[in-house]
């Protein structure tokens, strides 16, 4: 089984590797920074995902707010920004790429990832881009999975976004010349997180 899956891996990057160079040969570099980011789709299903959560979440009995346990009030407050962080990276995701290399939103800051850090891009099964190189494999962007865009027949476009990181990184000349400044960058999920938290909590308290 793992062999299989080792050398489905390896066709796949084969694949990868002749769509990145016929991709990079009908690019130019961008005068401005790529970005990539959630759609109304993304932002649809968090706000779906959000409502089912609060209807369907069970608090212990001891997390209210005015008879608290520590225990309970702890799971539920942990629950709360838990998936709060999950909606925020669902709704709120970006991937910007510009002449220095590829910022990612995570949940303290924004990190820049040098382009002479990544060999590769590639679109995992989970729908996030994984960027492979010299150093430490990170992950960003939230696409719709490659199984889902078979189940509904819609093309998808996290492939696309990869074979094009993946052709800037091999070939400095199609990489944006401009860069972003720091406004353009965003910040971390932190942001949105704890004010989100809190309105999960609030509304599963009002529900009960």
């Amino acid at each position: 089984m793992a062999g299989k899956r080792q050398q489905r891996h390896r066709a796949e990057r084969r694949e990868q590797r002749v769509r990145v160079e016929r991709l990079a040969a009908t690019l130019s570099a961008p005068s401005a920074p790529v970005v990539r980011g959630a759609t109304w789709r993304g932002r649809t299903a968090a706000i779906a995902a959000a409502m089912l959560f609060v209807v369907t979440v069970e608090r212990p009995a001891g997390a209210s707010v005015l008879h608290p346990r520590p225990g309970d009030l702890f799971l539920a407050v942990w629950m709360s920004l838990f998936v709060a962080w999950l909606l925020c990276r669902l709704a709120l995701w970006r991937v910007i790429a510009d002449r220095e290399g590829v910022y990612l939103r995570r949940l303290w800051s924004v990190k820049l990832l040098p382009w002479q850090l990544i060999s590769r891009v590639e679109l995992r099964r989970d729908g996030q881009l994984d960027f492979i190189g010299g150093g430490p494999d990170l992950a960003g962007g939230f696409f719709a999975p490659p199984w889902l865009t078979r189940i509904t027949r819609r093309t998808g476009t996290g492939n696309a976004a990869a074979d094009t990181l993946t052709a800037m990184a091999r070939h400095s000349h199609l990489r944006p010349t401009a860069q972003v400044d720091r406004r353009g960058r965003g910040q971390g999920y932190v942001r949105w997180v704890i004010p989100l938290a809190v309105v999960l909590y609030a509304a599963t308290e009002l529900l009960r």
